[in-house]
């Protein structure tokens, strides 16, 4: 009889420790699996929005490179009017995003790097050497889990495609490696590694608990398993969360001037869309002011760039501040030009706002330089109807009323009523 409950005894306890072992290792390959999964939602969301912005950048750039005073090049740190060309932009977006500190690494590199970029530009590791063979327009992602550092971290990449924009300007450039790209061709790709070690202690040491406690009663065991997934579900949570965040600034980054904090042409053009595709009626009348400061080079020239820039913030929180509070868009359009746009407004309404903000540009001081004085010449029209298919011809009546107002002698604004039958 003694005999007999030893070997039962002994059996439940064996079967226990199969339970425990058994559990123990499917919780464990279940928090590999959860942190693998995270972390390539992780890495696709951020490749997906660094690659997005990169090309919305690249069609913004098309129309900013027409501008006679703007160029648009690799090095153009610490030049007046100087913007950085598609790939230094994706390449410095990487950088500002990256933590590595958490082991978060974003780097964009190329098929055919520029010579400048010989070194750095082109694939640094096997990995990345991989992806190159591997990606097509079929296949545009990649990933692998590798050890760096003797950290497992995901390696997920993706494909960048050659734009309308990026081939006229690869196959033209004269320092090009490569000059016979077409629409689609696969240019580089963005890489982003993600840890899938760190931040996990608690989760860990939950594993750990269970594991004694299944050992003692089983009960107590499947509460700590049913801890433990609940945990993991929070950290999911928590991690989806911070992906948000980081992508909500990156959109905002889209849409927002970096110098003035106003809204970016990009956000202007899109906002101008969104009137005459959702046929926004309720609007009307809805009025259109286009302002340019006047002279502005020679401020750049006699002051220097920083207190231009000092001069386009103040010039906009000045405009801003006279602005009505939930019925206006305001953004900057170009180097020194902004447009406005107002809902329900009046004839009497626009001309009392143009002639606010003209009074308010010749008050503006610059605290650091206070003899800068700052005047602007105004466009501005009023449209009872909306066109059905574009608002490009209301806002060349503000610009025609613009060049008029400068002609004129400038410090003065000109509106023009919108006729809805003439294009």
């Amino acid at each position: 009889m003694k005999i007999t409950q030893t070997h039962a005894i002994a059996f439940f306890s064996v079967i226990f420790m199969l339970m425990a072992s058994i559990s123990l290792l499917a919780v464990q390959k279940f928090q590999y699996s959860t942190t693998t999964v995270l972390a390539s939602r992780t890495a696709e969301v951020i490749a997906t929005t660094v690659n997005q912005a990169r090309v919305s950048y690249s069609a913004d750039i098309a129309q900013i490179s027409l501008h006679p005073d703007i160029t648009v090049e690799t090095l153009y740190h610490g030049k007046p009017l100087s913007i950085p060309n598609p790939a230094t932009f994706a390449i410095e977006l990487g950088e500002a995003v990256s933590n590595r500190d958490a082991g978060i690494i974003i780097h964009t590199y190329s098929k055919y790097p520029f010579k400048n970029r010989a070194l750095t530009g082109g694939p640094q590791d096997k990995f990345q050497q991989d992806a190159l063979a591997i990606l097509s327009t079929i296949n545009p992602v990649f990933e692998r889990i590798e050890e760096l550092g003797g950290t497992p971290v995901l390696r997920h990449s993706e494909a960048i495609l050659m734009e309308k924009s990026c081939v006229d300007c690869h196959n033209y450039h004269p320092n090009s490696p490569k000059k016979d790209w077409k629409i689609g061709d696969i240019r580089g790709a963005i890489d982003v590694t993600v840890p899938l070690e760190g931040g996990n202690d608690d989760l860990a040491a939950i594993v750990r608990y269970s594991y004694i406690i299944f050992m003692a009663f089983s009960v107590i065991s499947l509460l700590g398993m049913f801890i433990t997934l609940k945990r993991t579900h929070q950290q999911s949570k928590e991690l989806d969360k911070k992906v948000k965040i980081r992508t909500n600034i990156l959109n905002e980054m889209a849409y927002t001037d970096s110098l003035t904090l106003i809204a970016n042409r990009r956000a202007y053009e899109e906002f101008c869309d969104n009137i005459i595709n959702k046929k926004c009626a309720n609007s009307l009348p809805l009025a259109i002011i286009i302002y340019d400061l006047d002279h502005f080079k020679q401020i750049n020239d006699q002051y220097g760039h920083d207190m231009g820039d000092e001069c386009l913030i103040a010039t906009v929180e000045a405009v801003s501040a006279i602005l009505p509070a939930d019925n206006n868009f305001h953004a900057r359009i170009g180097g020194e030009e902004f447009a406005i746009i107002l809902k329900h407004v009046s004839n009497e309404q626009l001309e009392q706002t143009v002639q606010r903000i003209l009074e308010s540009v010749r008050q503006v001081k610059v605290l650091k330089q206070p003899d800068i004085k700052v005047t602007c010449s105004i466009g501005a029209t009023l449209a009872t109807e909306l066109n059905e298919t574009t608002i490009k011809s209301i806002v060349k009546t503000a610009d025609d009323a613009l060049y008029e107002a400068k002609s004129l002698g400038r410090d003065q604004y000109v509106s023009k009523p919108y006729d809805i039958h003439h294009k």
